[in-house]
């Protein structure tokens, strides 16, 4: 089977996204993977800034941000069951995804949920690991060559 690589060309991954800041205006997506390390409940915190080294604003629709309504959830995390929606519970920018340890979450966060002049995102995730996958790159190219977006 033929086919080409997608790292550097539709996207770019931040493996240990748990409270690291990340450039995301150069892509139309960012997805979240949780996969909860416990059976207390996950939650993820999100908060936004205009600069890396900039003041971090909370992820809430009254600081102008669009808030997913929904998120997807596997029950076994190694592809044997399907994904189910599911409704998003946010308190202020906190959302909360009830879990059992090894389950897998994806959130997807798109440029049109971002607030003016806002480029970096963080993402702090309780008793679960988090990967961030940056996906539709508007530039592409081979992966040594791929902003570094944690900067």
């Amino acid at each position: 089977m033929a086919g080409m690589e997608a790292l550097g060309r539709v996207c770019n991954v931040v493996a240990s996204a748990d409270n690291k800041p990340f450039r995301v205006d150069l892509n139309s997506g960012v997805m979240f993977v949780a996969v909860a390390s416990s059976t207390a409940t996950t939650s993820l915190t999100f908060t936004a800034a205009t600069t890396f080294s900039g003041s971090y604003t909370n992820w809430t629709t009254a600081n102008s941000f669009a808030q997913p309504d929904h998120w997807y959830q596997q029950t076994v995390g190694d592809g044997t069951v399907a994904w189910t929606k599911q409704t998003a519970s946010w308190s202020s920018n906190v959302l909360t995804i009830g879990a059992t340890s090894g389950y897998v979450s994806v959130v997807h966060i798109f440029g049109s949920h971002f607030a003016d002049t806002y480029k970096y995102i963080n993402c702090d995730a309780t008793n679960a690991s988090l990967t961030a996958v940056i996906y539709d790159l508007t530039v592409q190219r081979k992966p040594a060559n791929l902003t570094i977006v944690g900067a």
